[in-house]
């Protein structure tokens, strides 16, 4: 009896066991990283996604915004269910496509954004991103098909012919050579004056700048007004005109200016600074003669007002003595 107990018993657990093992998913195991638990939900619908895995990430501006929940078949394509970070907000115009990073890499979901969308309003929780915002693979079939027609229609024939016929128009000669030499050291030359371009580059683009801050002057010399300035400016420039070769023959000719022009303008130079001692010095007389010079011509007298004496005593009271001290009388 205690062996028969023993064996249902075991035969029981081992039920148990199989089934359990039956029911696990590789799916169920959680990926390294965030879950996105506290994330939300958001539904996309494509007409197919082919070999879409579960669990797939999605990528939004290069980073990865959420994870595939969910894939659920429907009568008019896929509905895939994404669970999105709850700190990311997803525009409600956003465009969805099925990408791959390799050649041989896993397919994810990615979001990119339309023009305009930080000006739409994001999805709530379970909103749904339609068809007609998506795009999704071509069928395996079909790229398939595609190659072969190109593999058998003969185009790599044709492109090698082209290259065999390049070659053979092309004539073995040294001025062959020495093109691509020349080539070769026009563009090295580039390639070490790089920064020489970015400077032309950034003038270009500071010139359209400044032509774009500038754009009602030139719709200015398109009016009437501004084409017949052009039509003055033309009919002086025609007199003008024949007047610069005698300029130019003077120019030419005029070596003996030189020296006369320097002396003019070591001349100028001086009488520059001369002109900056004057003026420094200009406001100093005009303080002597005006405070010191002009009162003494216009009242010639001493004024005497207080004296006092050694011992301190005031004696300007007593005028005999004073005058008798300055010598005025005997």
């Amino acid at each position: 009896m205690r062996s028969r107990a023993r064996s249902a018993i075991a035969a029981i657990a081992g039920s148990l066991v199989l089934s359990s093992c039956a029911s696990l998913n590789v799916d169920a195991v959680p990926l390294p990283g965030s879950d996105y638990s506290d994330g939300y939900d958001i539904v996309i619908e494509f007409a197919n996604v082919l070999n879409l895995p579960a669990r797939a990430k999605v990528v939004m501006g290069g980073t990865k915004v959420g994870v595939v929940t969910n894939v659920t078949l429907t009568s008019g394509g896929v509905e895939v269910t994404s669970r999105i970070d709850h700190d990311v907000a997803v525009p409600s115009n956003i465009h969805s496509v099925l990408q791959q990073a390799t050649v041989l890499g896993d397919t994810y979901l990615a979001l990119e954004r339309a023009p305009g969308a930080d000006s739409a309003a994001p999805l709530r929780p379970g909103g749904r991103v339609p068809v007609a915002q998506t795009t999704s693979p071509p069928q395996l079939e079909d790229t398939l098909a595609t190659l072969a027609n190109f593999v058998g229609s003969g185009s790599i024939q044709r492109a090698q012919n082209s290259v065999v016929k390049i070659n053979r128009i092309t004539p073995p000669r040294p001025e062959v050579r020495e093109i691509a030499s020349r080539a070769a050291a026009d563009l090295s030359d580039l390639s070490n004056n790089i920064d020489n371009v970015d400077l032309w580059l950034k003038g270009l683009s500071e010139t359209a700048d400044v032509m774009d801050v500038n754009t009602p002057s030139f719709k200015y010399w398109f009016t009437p007004e501004g084409v017949a300035g052009f039509h003055h400016d033309f009919f002086i420039a025609h007199y003008i005109a024949p007047l610069l070769p005698t300029l130019g023959t003077v120019y030419y000719n005029g070596h003996w200016l030189i020296p006369a022009l320097s002396s003019i303008t070591d001349a100028l130079e001086a009488i520059q600074h001369s002109k900056w001692a004057f003026d420094e010095e200009l406001p100093r007389w005009q303080h002597l003669v005006t405070n010191y010079f002009l009162p003494e011509r216009k009242y010639p007298a001493i004024n005497i007002t207080s004296i006092v004496g050694p011992d301190g005593r005031e004696l300007s009271g007593n005028v005999q003595q004073v005058l008798r001290m300055i010598g005025a009388m005997p």
